[in-house]
């Protein structure tokens, strides 16, 4: 079997976790008004799932280092259609909120072990590329997947879209049961050694990169709406649109940040993928007042944002290639962290300060992003020059 097969096979996958991940935020409402709580609560649904993902994923991912690779991704995915089923069937909104516990722990299994099985499967000048195809998934979960969903909630009711979740990770379930074949496990590493390995300062440096390039992305696209709507006058069908064409972006841009990866190396990429993700926010309060540029600004600016993400994956795994999935999962809890504290931080400014400022405070944290990148890849250098 082919291994790109396979690793689209992963990608479908994550597909359906990015769906679970994000589609509450499509249906909040009807859960709200359904399970009789506010909405603000019902909001922590959301919170739920990334603190699990955030702190569940790398505690998991160490206790199962030594299950055999497609043993755990299989038992993950049926957790994953279980919990999906009792929150479609949930009498009360406390199950929901354990269900999107569990299902936070799912996704952050499932996307650590499919990114790490991706780029072992993959020859070494395609590893970049298999990365980006696995986040890909999760691109065409926002393009595809959240609108579809939000669409059938509002048809069908929130219920039967998490159950239709469910019956479609069967597809993935039952494809990797069929052609996926068997790998082992890494060797164990103790909590120990995995707290040892922050005492790198190239790790320390790389984990910074995808909080603060992460956390301005987040500061920004939380409030992307209002800020949209203030600055060009959208209507809110035109801000779906320009979200829409946003998610296409998204998916040329994992592509983009996979193939140049394998064509021109780590620092190319995240240099300039970076410095172009800030500049466009430093701007966009000037650029989102003309209609169109507005809508072709923020095109530009979510593809910088993807092209960045799978060489900063691989180049955590550069950095720890005998423990790639601790690495993997500690980099994926600080970017969980990223969302929350820009949403968190972007809340802050549009009621203290103005929505207008969020962009030049995200555009801000990118370049602090840069920064630690620069510092990670000087350090390189200077490891070189003194084994010379």
């Amino acid at each position: 079997m082919p291994k790109k097969f396979l690793i689209l096979l992963l990608a479908l996958g994550e597909f359906m976790i990015g769906t679970a991940e994000s589609i509450v935020t499509g249906i909040i409402g009807m859960i709200a008004d359904d399970t009789h709580v506010s909405l603000s609560l019902a909001g922590q649904l959301v919170t739920a799932f990334s603190l699990a993902f955030a702190f569940g994923a790398p505690v998991l991912i160490a206790l199962t280092a030594a299950v055999e690779r497609k043993k755990l991704i299989l038992w993950t995915l049926f957790s994953f259609i279980v919990a999906n089923l009792l929150a479609s069937i949930s009498p009360s909104f406390s199950l929901l909120m354990v269900t999107r516990i569990l299902l936070g722990l799912c996704g952050g299994i499932y996307t650590v072990v499919a990114l790490a099985q991706a780029a072992n499967m993959a020859s070494p000048e395609k590893k970049g590329s298999s990365i980006a195809i696995i986040l890909m998934g999760f691109s065409l979960s926002l393009v595809l997947g959240v609108p579809l969903g939000t669409m059938l909630g509002d048809i069908w009711g929130w219920r039967p879209v998490f159950a239709l979740i469910a019956v479609l990770t069967l597809i993935p379930f039952f494809a990797i049961l069929a052609f996926l074949p068997k790998q082992q496990g890494e060797e164990t590493v103790p909590l120990r050694k995995q707290l040892a390995a922050l005492r790198n300062k190239r790790v320390i440096h790389a984990l910074c990169i995808s909080l603060f390039f992460v956390t301005g992305y987040s500061t920004v696209y939380t409030y992307i709406t209002p800020l949209l709507q203030s600055t060009s006058a959208m209507t809110t069908a035109w801000v779906s649109t320009t979200l829409f064409l946003a998610g296409l972006a998204s998916v040329a841009g994992s592509r983009i940040g996979g193939v140049s990866t394998d064509k021109w190396g780590i620092r190319p990429t995240l240099y300039v993928s970076l410095l172009l993700h800030a500049a466009i926010l430093l701007f966009l309060p000037l650029s989102s007042q003309l209609f169109t540029w507005a809508i072709i600004t923020v095109m530009f600016w979510v593809a910088a944002v993807q092209t960045t993400v799978p060489a900063q994956q691989y180049y955590l795994i550069t950095l720890s290639p005998h423990s790639s999935q601790v690495a993997l999962s500690m980099n994926t809890s600080v970017f969980q962290l990223g969302l929350a504290l820009g949403a968190g931080l972007g809340g802050v400014i549009v009621d203290h300060v103005g929505i207008v400022h969020i962009s030049w405070v995200g555009g801000l944290l990118v370049l602090v992003g840069f920064g630690f990148a620069w510092a990670s890849f000087a350090q390189e250098k200077r490891q070189q020059s003194l084994r010379a």
